[in-house]
């Protein structure tokens, strides 16, 4: 947990002089992608990586974060954080709703259930006036910290940095508490935990909630960088692919995981927007979907898992010749 805990300071280090340091909005931007989707990617990681739960629809919990800015600025004039609050209390509440029933399914009925469930969603917000419909919402410009906008991006690379450090905290947490053992021992055979006492639905509902509010969190964020909220930026399902991709490339399971494949897929990302351009849309999922593909069959454990899988190895290769000559001393 040491490592863990120093590799999150230096990051924030490195982060905090980045923001504070860096006046290029180009590159601004792009830290300030990496340090979102590793908050989105870590938020699935929860029920995907370490439950063992594929969601294709983990985009409905960023939505609630992003609507509940909208609807705190445009329609309820408070000051958006008091937007996250609501946030959290919205997704969590959606969670139970929509876990309590399908977090009971294997496999990949469960993310099938989830795709409806994330359909539904975006179906009925774009028929509810109040939720802005189709069109959804332009946030009003007030700069202030007050009403978490700013005119410089280093103040939100600031906010995206905190978020992400409160995650990355408790994810270090959950691999040590209970939760984390119990989710790990669910993945792995559900039925032998069952036997041993574990409540699959009462542990998977916690981790669920926890991981909504997480994302609900980056979609207040979001909502206050871009000050635009609709439909397919916040409920498309390609939002839940990319989250699933994120973790996927970085390693199932894993602390650092989502925020390697941040990196990777933001990178990517930004690569295909500039060689496709607006033509491009719908080819970047069918390549993400490849990536996912590919390295679920090849690289299972994601770039941070195999890393680490070969460096167990090697451990036990210098200790296991040190191990058989002692054994084989008089």
């Amino acid at each position: 947990m040491k490592a863990h805990l120093l590799a999150l300071a230096a990051i924030v280090a490195i982060g905090i002089t980045i923001a504070l340091g860096m006046h290029d909005p180009v590159a601004l931007d792009l830290v300030f992608a990496v340090l979102l989707w590793a908050v989105l990617g870590q938020s699935w990681n929860w029920v995907s990586g370490y439950g063992g739960d594929v969601s294709f629809g983990h985009a409905i919990f960023f939505a609630c974060g992003a609507y509940a800015a909208a609807l705190a600025t445009v329609s309820w004039h408070v000051s958006p954080w008091l937007a996250v609050p609501a946030a959290i209390v919205a997704a969590v509440a959606l969670a139970w709703i929509v876990g309590y029933p399908t977090l009971g399914l294997r496999g990949h009925y469960f993310s099938i259930a989830t795709i409806a469930v994330a359909a539904i969603v975006d179906a009925v917000v774009r028929t509810q006036p109040w939720l802005g419909r189709a069109n959804g919402f332009q946030l009003p410009i007030a700069n202030g910290f007050a009403n978490l906008q700013f005119a410089d991006k280093g103040p939100y690379v600031l906010t995206a940095l905190a978020l992400f450090a409160i995650v990355q905290l408790a994810t270090i947490a959950l691999g040590r508490s209970r939760l984390g053992y119990y989710l790990r021992a669910l993945r792995a055979n559900h039925e032998a935990a069952a036997a041993l006492g574990i409540d699959e639905r009462r542990w998977k509902l916690l981790a669920f909630s926890i991981s909504a509010a997480f994302a609900s969190l980056g979609g207040v964020l979001f909502a206050q960088y871009t000050l635009f909220v609709d439909p397919p930026s916040t409920l498309d399902i390609s939002i839940s692919v990319d989250m699933a991709l994120v973790g996927v490339i970085g390693g199932l399971g894993t602390i650092w995981g989502p925020t390697v494949g941040a990196i990777v897929f933001v990178a990517l990302a930004k690569y295909l927007a500039l060689q496709l351009g607006g033509t491009g849309k719908g080819y970047d999922l069918i390549l993400y979907g490849a990536i996912i593909v590919l390295i679920a069959t090849l690289r299972p454990r994601g770039v941070v898992g195999t890393i680490i899988d070969r460096i167990r190895r090697r451990q036990a290769a210098v200790s296991t010749p040190s191990a058989r000559g002692q054994v084989g001393r008089p």
